[in-house]
């Protein structure tokens, strides 16, 4: 049966095609055809799109109604609950406003009660002692006050007899004589003003003097004493009130201070409001005390009017404001709190909003004047008592924003509720379209639009049928559902057999189109040094760059095969310009090809900027289809497409190899001078010989004609032509200039540097090591050259586990190496490159080579089947896992095993009495020589950042410096001594009877970095030799280089063997006694995982390979090293 597929069309996709490129292309008769169909795309996607927004709007209207509801209902709570609170308040305030009033009334009433009592005191005494007016005086007045004073809070209590004109003298005789009686001191001899004056008469005759004669408490100022008050407008006005009413009468606000000094022991600071309440003294004691028939005398108190207000309150209960206005002119403001009353102003000073909550009453009535005087104004009291913000939040809560926040927050779960179900229902409905469109694109990528439709309208006829099986009530499958089964599900089951049975195949014959096969050259050398994600980060780069480019130009891509890119024009859409626009594409693949891999170079590492592009481009009819069943795809077939693929395996590296029929289109075209006929023919199988042609657009990229093929078959003519290119890109420079590539391997090697740099400055953020750079610069300044060879260990000791350390760099961030240690480990490595000399293998190219082998090594450190935590790994790998700094000198030892390499062996030099093996004392001659000069570059001055982040104390430096020295070291096969310590810790570290279960703590960690040991140095060692446990291409390359320097220096005289000679025989030697045992040993040491098969299935497959074809290729070696020019 046809895959069933969801068809989601884009309305411009159409209208791009045939519009995109109208200057390439002629008119064709599917024109009108694809813009109908993006008519109706546009149509649908505008009816979906319309839905969709209703919809959306739809759900934001709802969502709009929630969240207005639950504000709604969250205020209204508010303000409920607010009001509630502020009812409580109101009928609180009412309740203590009235307590206030009623008991500054009782204090008011206390206080006339006790001036009562003095005068009934005064007129009790008088009758008993049958006394002559005004010379009375009450004894012992101020004890008997004292009580008054206290209870009342008065701060003066005061007798004033009226002593009429012609009483004056023997009054002022009877208080001379009577004051030095009871009381010391001296007062004034006459009644007087407040001036001190004498008063000898009165203005009004009638009137009496009514001086003050006894006070309590007793003045301190004499002076006070006897002066007539009736001299004061408002005491005298108070005492006609008094008179008139026969009752107390309580003044006005008034100023006494003239007299609270005299008695007072200090000064106030503050104003202090007073009124006066007066009452008179009769001569006689009535039985009823109520006849003023016969006054001799008044009784004053003066209080401060914060006295009514004090104790009127629960102590805790603050924030009250009473006004107290008499009615003269004068209106006092008080704020009560508690037990305590304050003047806060004189004025209206209350908060107006409580205007509405405020109590008034009248005050002391009893002691208001009630007569029926109105020529002159008379005070009387009334009180306004109003609240303060501090009252009121004293009864506010925040009750209703909890209850308001309460409900908005009931309502948004809900809605929350609400909007994550519709999220879930929205993200389902996103990911069907997502698995739908991206099910689409697949679609649409493997088939060709008219293939699209005809699946689809085979998927709907299905559909139709189905339905017309179905009984009313039977469970309805959608169309996209039953087309997305169709795509996905495998056909089996009768069902599917009988719809292919009645369905016809989906086919076509596209009887012009123009065919490209795009090989790429040595890419299967390549990715044998490569690891699984690098391979794909290069495949992904490249094919993704050509599917941009065929969307451009509107070329239709079948599929890639491995590494091969086959792309067809003239399909669907017929084009008669098929082979014009597949020449443009060609052309752009090849150009875009030739810069990605400069660019990728830098990151994928050496070789990257060798691989080539091999096209092959033929015309001619196809056949294009649906192979339905599982896993359907759209396949051309034909004899073009045989055609095409032996075009391209014919071609060369970085050209476009095109057949005859190919070449003759676009002679139709004009384009006649974009191809040049090759001069050789080419024997195609199963073609015979076929006359091609090379594509060479003049106004396209620079074209290579001297590219070659490096194919994974076995054409040996191919494989001599890479061996021709090999030595002659290998011949030595004239300078010491780096070379574009060179300067491409530079920048890769400081990035894998910097990137192990990194996890060395992490661990040690880790384990907290403080630096000791004082005590390091000590080190490096001892170490001294020309020692290397007895530096050399038996056992390279690394640092125990840390468990802590590894949990603690789990959590750390990523580290950024500082910009000037970037910038010195690059020009470290740059001066490093240009340390190498121009031999044809031991050159920088070849380290770059060696280190990422190391890298790759390091990266498989751990076999697939090992997990387990940070320990674990650790104990399996021999510590080497969990110490970076391991790793990192690993690297740096791969980098600078060969610097100042001279292209001969150690022999040669030993032989020649080269000055640095006298140095070295004839050992290890070249790497004692690498290790002294790239050591002393790493310690000149212009480094200081970059060795202040490799190592920070004096153990990291021990342990960096040795580990450089044993690596660098081990790349030294030929000494007898190091060979043989090797073989001997090996055989100590691995030997089958081997055991640690009766070991010391001590002995086990010893064989631990033992084997730690060993396995380090077999790892520096395969890497140096890796190309022999490599793709056989790159045996072959690195082959032909080392027998180059081999010749050179048999050529120079310089060794007394000509390497041809033994050249066969020595390689198989080679590879039984020390490749293929040394990738047995990484194997068996258990700790790279499929990368120790990988080496050792490679060394075998090249041992094969060479012993069948190695003597004919030394045979063409030599023949091409000495063909004229090869110098």
């Amino acid at each position: 049966m046809p895959p069933q597929i969801i068809q989601l069309e884009h309305s411009e996709s159409s209208k791009s095609l045939s519009s995109k490129h109208e200057g390439e292309s002629t008119s064709d008769p599917s024109q009108s055809q694809t813009n109908a169909r993006s008519d109706g795309s546009t149509s649908n996607g505008s009816f979906v799109r319309e839905d969709t927004r209703i919809v959306n709007r739809t759900k934001a209207i709802v969502y709009i109604c929630l969240l207005l509801a639950s504000i709604a209902i969250s205020v209204a709570a508010f303000f409920f609950v607010k009001k509630s609170e502020e009812s409580v308040f109101e009928a609180e305030f009412r309740d203590l406003a009235g307590e206030i009033i009623e008991l500054s009334e009782t204090n008011a009433a206390n206080t006339v009660g006790q001036v009562r009592s003095l005068a009934t005191a005064i007129s009790s005494h008088a009758s008993q002692t049958a006394g002559v007016w005004p010379n009375v005086t009450l004894p012992f007045f101020p004890q008997q006050v004292q009580e008054a004073i206290r209870l009342t809070g008065s701060e003066l209590f005061a007798f004033t007899p009226m002593v009429l004109l012609e009483q004056r003298d023997s009054f002022e005789a009877y208080t001379a004589m009577e004051w030095p009686q009871h009381n010391q001191g001296q007062i004034p001899k006459h009644i007087h003003n407040v001036q001190g004056e004498a008063m000898s008469e009165k203005d009004d005759q009638d009137s009496a003097f009514v001086p003050v004669w006894q006070v309590a408490p007793q003045a301190n100022d004499l002076d006070t004493m006897l002066l007539d008050m009736d001299t004061f407008s408002w005491f005298h006005q108070l005492e006609q009130d008094v008179l008139e009413v026969e009752h107390v009468v309580m003044s006005g606000i008034v100023d006494v201070e003239y007299l609270l000094e005299a008695t007072r022991q200090q000064e106030l600071s503050e104003w202090h409001p007073r009124s006066v309440i007066l009452e008179a003294v009769q001569k006689t004691l009535h039985s009823d005390n109520l006849s003023y028939t016969d006054p001799g005398g008044f009784v004053f108190a003066v209080l401060p009017w914060e006295k009514y207000f004090k104790n009127v309150l629960p102590h805790d209960i603050h924030g009250f404001i009473v006004e107290v206005n008499d009615h003269c002119g004068t209106i006092v403001t008080y704020r009560v709190d508690g037990h305590d009353a304050t003047v806060v102003g004189q004025g209206n000073l209350h908060d107006t909003k409580y205007n509405y909550l405020h109590m008034e009453a009248n005050f002391a009535g009893f002691a208001q004047y009630d007569g029926a005087d109105t020529s002159v104004e008379h005070c009387y009291y009334t009180i306004d008592v109003y609240p303060t913000d501090e009252l009121k939040d004293k009864y506010m809560t925040h009750d209703p924003y909890l209850f308001a926040l309460a409900i908005l927050g009931v309502f948004l779960f809900t809605t929350g509720i609400f909007f994550c179900y519709d999220c879930a229902v929205e993200r389902r409905q996103r990911n069907i379209s997502r698995v739908a469109k991206r099910t689409t694109d697949i679609v649409k990528s493997l088939f060709p639009k008219n293939v699209q439709e005809r699946i689809m309208a085979e998927a709907k006829q299905e559909a139709e049928m189905a339905e017309k099986g179905m009984g009313k009530g039977a469970f309805r499958i959608s169309m996209k559902d039953r087309l997305k089964e169709t795509l996905s599900t495998p056909d089996n089951g009768d069902r599917n057999e009988s719809v292919q049975r009645n369905m016809p195949p989906i086919a076509d014959l596209f009887p012009s189109t123009t065919i490209m096969f795009a090989d790429l050259v040595g890419f299967t050398a390549w990715s044998s040094m490569r690891e699984p994600a690098q391979v794909f980060q290069l495949l992904e780069t490249i094919y993704s760059e050509f599917d941009s480019i065929a969307k451009r130009r509107r070329i239709f891509k079948v599929e890639t095969v491995g590494d091969c890119y086959v792309a067809a024009c003239g399909l669907p859409d017929p084009r008669r310009d098929h082979a014009v626009a597949m020449a443009r594409f060609a052309r752009d693949c090849r150009a875009c090809m030739m810069s990605l891999m400069n660019e990728l170079e830098v990151t994928l590492g050496p070789d990257t900027g060798e691989l080539g592009l091999r096209v092959g481009l033929h015309s001619g009819p196809v056949t294009g289809g649906v192979l339905r069943g599982e896993k359907a795809r759209f396949q051309l077939f034909g004899d073009t497409m045989n055609t095409t693929a032996r075009i391209e395996t014919t071609g060369k590296k970085n050209m476009i190899h095109i057949s005859e029929e190919t070449a003759n289109i676009l002679q139709a075209f004009g384009k006649g001078h974009w191809t040049r006929l090759r001069e050789d023919k080419v024997n195609a199988k199963g073609k015979g010989e076929l006359t091609t042609y090379w594509l060479v657009k003049d106004d396209g990229p620079r074209s290579t004609s001297s590219g070659v093929s490096s194919s994974e078959g076995d054409d040996e003519g191919r494989i001599r032509d890479d061996a021709t290119a090999l030595f002659q890109n290998a011949t030595p420079s004239k300078n010491n200039a780096l070379t574009e590539k060179s300067q491409r391997l530079v920048k890769w090697n400081a990035e894998v540097l910097a990137k192990i740099l990194k996890d060395v400055v992490q661990r040690r953020q880790a384990l907290n090591t403080a630096p000791n750079f004082e005590a390091v610069r000590l080190l490096e300044e001892v170490t001294q050259v020309g020692h290397v060879f007895g530096e050399v260990t038996e056992i390279l000791a690394l640092p125990t586990f840390d468990a802590e350390a590894a949990a603690r760099q789990e959590k750390l961030a990523p580290v950024v190496l500082e910009e000037k240690v970037m910038q010195q480990l690059e020009k470290y490595v740059h001066a490093i490159a240009t340390l190498y000399r121009n031999n044809a293998f031991h050159n920088f190219e070849h380290v770059s080579h060696v280190t990422m082998s190391v890298t790759k090594l390091f990266s498989r450190i751990v076999a697939p089947e090992v997990s387990g935590d940070d320990r674990t790994l650790h104990d399996y790998t021999y510590g080497i896992t969990s110490e970076p700094l391991t790793q990192f000198a690993a690297a740096f030892a791969a980098l600078i095993h060969d610097v100042d390499h001279q292209g001969v062996t150690n022999a040669t030099l030993i032989e020649e009495k080269s000055p640095i093996a006298a140095v070295y004392h004839n050992k290890s001659v070249a790497e004692q020589n690498s290790v002294d000069i790239a050591w002393s570059l790493l310690m000149d001055e212009a480094f200081i950042d970059l060795r202040n982040c490799i190592y920070t104390t004096p153990a990291e430096y021990n342990r960096f410096r040795q580990l450089i020295v044993n690596l660098v070291m081990a790349t030294d096969i030929m000494d007898k001594s190091l060979s043989q310590a090797r073989k001997d810790r090996w055989a100590k570290a691995f030997a089958e009877n081997n055991h640690s279960v009766n070991l010391f703590p001590e002995e086990i960690e010893e064989q631990i970095n033992r084997r730690a040991t060993i396995v380090l140095e077999h790892v520096i060692q395969a890497s140096d030799v890796s190309h022999t446990m490599q793709h056989w291409h790159i045996y072959r390359k690195w082959n032909a280089r080392l027998f180059e320097e081999m010749m050179t220096a048999y050529r120079q005289g310089r060794t007394s063997k000509n390497p041809a000679d033994v050249w066969y025989e020595g390689e198989i030697g080679f590879f039984d006694f020390y490749i293929i045992p040394l990738a047995k040993k990484l194997k068996e040491c258990g700790v790279f995982g499929v990368a120790s098969d990988e080496y050792l299935n490679y060394a075998e497959t090249n041992r094969k390979e060479w012993e069948a074809k190695g003597r004919q290729l030394v045979a063409e070696m030599v023949a091409r090293l000495e063909a004229p020019g090869s110098e």
